[in-house]
């Protein structure tokens, strides 16, 4: 009977995708079988049935066949640079660690149909090291990108900032994604992939508009430096920490620049003991289109503030609630914000010259065809 064969499948093949997965034995187990079984089952000391196999194997994501290799994969998810917020120890999630292989294989379509998108310059790749002066970087990223302070004037609100800044680093051949599900405060913000062609940097939706502007520069950081990744911030790595306050300081110095922001009133000739008010880092907030903790911590940096006042302010922001968002996005208008549009008009060009079908299209874009028209007419 079915319900009775054995799956002689390989039991260390088996425990690599539950772990590529970040699923504790419990986690895996479910109701399919009990955890003690699987455990035996790894060791090779038993067998699934059929039935719990295949299970197992959906809920791992996996192939049937995949099971049955004799030596693993290398998988590719790169452990060394996720950028968190504040926790000590990164969990790797199930969700997480999907959202990641998911952004690979679009990255992978874009290469696959590179010939459908125009050539790009990727010199900026790899084009600075940690020796630089982050000022010095800043000055190259906004000369790279051409986001002037006359551009911003015009922006109304902070989601016009955030779709400036994320054009202006797509039109250099880099992929962006937004993508949600996964917690900014216990596990990520963002990661890039500095490969080529096609680097990519992925932001977190659950992020404010602000947050994510200051992400995405920073993962442009990383790709300037070619040490994308995902990051673990342990203390214990000296060298990550480094590349991280690096990288935090050139978007704070990108996105509040140091001449523009000392020019503005008699800021340049204050000095430590002001105490800045809210309605005067509200001001600056929206001349630079930074958050208010970006902004003070570059008047610290000025030698404008007292660490004892910024950290202080920043503990008040971090208590106060989360605005609420509204209701969810349009079928075409997720799939415009979540994906590159570089990666959206590869697709869609691929389409239209008979490499892919408009099946391949809506299982790329994960978007029913019906949609597609409105996409077009928007992208």
């Amino acid at each position: 009977m079915a319900n009775s064969q054995l799956a002689y499948i390989n039991p260390v093949i088996l425990k690599l995708a539950r772990k590529q997965c970040g699923y504790t034995i419990e986690q895996a187990a479910k109701s399919y079988l009990s955890p003690k079984k699987l455990e035996k089952v790894e060791r090779g000391d038993e067998y699934l049935t059929f039935i719990q196999f295949l299970k197992l194997a959906n809920r791992y994501k996996r192939p049937p066949a995949f099971f049955y290799l004799k030596e693993p994969l290398i998988e590719e998810i790169l452990l060394e640079d996720f950028r968190t917020l504040e926790s000590k120890e990164v969990k790797f999630s199930p969700i997480l660690i999907d959202t990641y292989k998911k952004i690979k294989k679009k990255r992978d379509i874009a290469v696959k149909y590179q010939n459908f998108d125009k050539k790009y310059d990727y010199s900026l790749i790899n084009l600075i090291n940690i020796e630089n002066k982050p000022q010095d970087v800043a000055g190259i990223i906004l000369n790279i990108l051409k986001v002037t302070m006359s551009q911003r004037k015009k922006w109304k609100n902070e989601y016009d900032a955030l779709n400036s800044w994320k054009e202006a680093i797509e039109n250099m051949g880099i992929l962006v994604f937004q993508v949600s599900g996964i917690s900014v405060e216990d596990e990520m913000r963002g990661f890039s992939i500095s490969e080529l062609p096609y680097p990519t940097i992925v932001i977190n939706r659950n992020d404010s508009p602000l947050g994510r502007i200051f992400t995405l520069i920073h993962e442009f950081g990383h790709l300037m430096l070619k040490k994308g990744g995902i990051c673990t911030a342990r203390k214990k790595d000296e060298e990550h920490f480094e590349i991280e306050r690096f990288c935090n300081t050139i978007s704070g110095a990108v996105l509040v620049p140091r001449s523009e922001l000392l020019r503005i009133q008699n800021i340049e000739h204050l000095d430590k003991t002001k105490r800045w008010e809210e309605y005067e880092l509200d001001q600056l907030k929206k001349t630079f289109w930074a958050s208010k903790e970006v902004i003070l911590r570059r008047l610290l940096i000025l030698n404008k503030t007292t660490k004892k006042y910024y950290q202080k302010k920043r503990g008040e922001w971090k208590k106060l609630p989360k605005p609420s968002k509204g209701g969810g996005p349009l079928p075409y208008q997720k799939v415009l914000t979540g994906n590159s549009k570089n990666y959206i008009k590869i697709v869609i060009n691929a389409m239209y010259e008979d490499k892919i079908t408009k099946q391949d299209v809506s299982y790329y874009l994960d978007m029913k065809l019906k949609h597609l028209s409105k996409l077009e007419e928007k992208l």
